[in-house]
């Protein structure tokens, strides 16, 4: 079948149309006033094209919002069609096909951009936990008489301190102490991270242990502090009495079986020894948001926790594991509560409904 080509493109006609009916319906939707009444009501009249019409123009809009400072093209031109108006006529015609072309592969460009950008799975997901490098150890330093022992993720760890004091130190936790209390008028450590301690009781010099967000003095007593974050500190009491103050010379007094947060306000605990069963190698949640949970999975697994609804993220859960147990394992035990599903997909856990 012959075809009806156009010599000066060497494109199909029904093409050159088509782009010239684009321009011209550009120009009627950015000045109409260029066009008569019939003129007008033609090219409108063709919905489809005023509705792709428009599509250029947003793009055009956004385009222009993100490069302020490029040139007044258009401005330039009209005043080139006011300076020569004959020139500017004989042109006109093909400024609007190139235009219309320019136009058409600059939405395609654009379409094709925000579809690469789009996830390829067609969800959203949300990150609350990354990993970090695999194979760490455990790293003690000393610097200026103060020793620090860091604790990678995977791991825990019983340290003794120069008192007596006995203190576990959890998963990605860091704790700074003297080599020697002597001498000083409160035994003083700083902690990053989670860590339980049994005080070694000495009424005149008090234990103080120092986070980002609270600090938390005592005598002789048994607690637990978790400090990974100042939003995510909490101070739980299993025997003996501890003052948490914090940056403000806020002040609260805890008993046994109580526990407190940033907000210095009081909570009680169901059942305090669970704070600590991380000691003991277990996992024990009690009614806890699903985020805090699978946080703690990632920081023991040291592995990507990627959610994809946001708000089963608030389910609460009462949760048991055993930390020597794969993480296979862990998750089967958690998929068996029936709330929500996670799953292990290119080295990440993913959790959903």
């Amino acid at each position: 079948m012959k075809r009806n080509w156009n010599t000066e493109n060497d494109r199909p006609m029904d093409m050159k149309e088509n782009e010239d009916r684009m321009g011209r319906t550009l120009d009627a939707l950015e000045h109409p006033g260029r066009f008569t009444k019939e003129e007008l009501e033609e090219l409108l009249a063709d919905r489809e094209c005023v509705a792709a019409c428009r599509d250029l123009l947003d793009c055009r809009e956004a385009l222009a919002r993100r490069h302020a400072a490029a040139p007044n093209v258009d401005g330039q031109w009209e005043a080139f069609c006011r300076r020569h108006p004959d020139a500017a006529g004989a042109a006109r015609g093909r400024k609007r096909m190139r235009r219309a072309a320019w136009w058409t592969a600059l939405a395609v460009a654009a379409s094709l951009a925000l579809l690469m950008m789009l996830p390829l799975t067609g969800r959203r997901e949300y990150t609350v936990f990354r990993a970090g490098p695999a194979g760490g150890e455990v790293k003690e330093e000393v610097c200026g008489g103060i020793r620090t022992v860091r604790i990678p993720r995977g791991m825990s760890r019983r340290l003794v301190l120069p008192d007596g004091s006995r203190v576990w130190l959890n998963a990605e936790s860091s704790l700074s102490y003297p080599g020697s209390f002597g001498g000083r008028e409160r035994r003083e450590v700083t902690l990053q991270g989670e860590a339980y301690f049994e005080v070694a009781p000495d009424s005149l010099h008090p234990f103080v242990v120092e986070t980002a967000a609270l600090q938390t003095q005592v005598l002789g007593t048994s607690f637990n502090v978790r400090a990974y974050s100042p939003e995510d500190t909490r101070v739980t009491l299993l025997r003996g009495s501890v003052k948490v103050s914090d940056r403000h010379r806020g002040e609260l007094l805890l008993r046994p079986g109580e526990g407190t947060d940033c907000s210095l306000g009081r909570k009680t605990v169901d059942d305090a020894e669970d704070c600590r069963a991380w000691t003991d190698g277990r996992f024990a949640f009690d009614d806890a948001p699903l985020v805090e949970i699978m946080r703690e999975l990632g920081r023991w697994y040291n592995v990507d926790i990627v959610f994809t609804d946001r708000e089963v993220m608030q389910e609460r859960l009462h949760f048991r594991a055993d930390r020597k147990d794969s993480l296979e394992q862990v998750l089967e035990l958690l998929n068996c509560l029936r709330k929500v599903r996670a799953r292990i997909e290119d080295g990440r856990v993913v959790v959903g409904i």
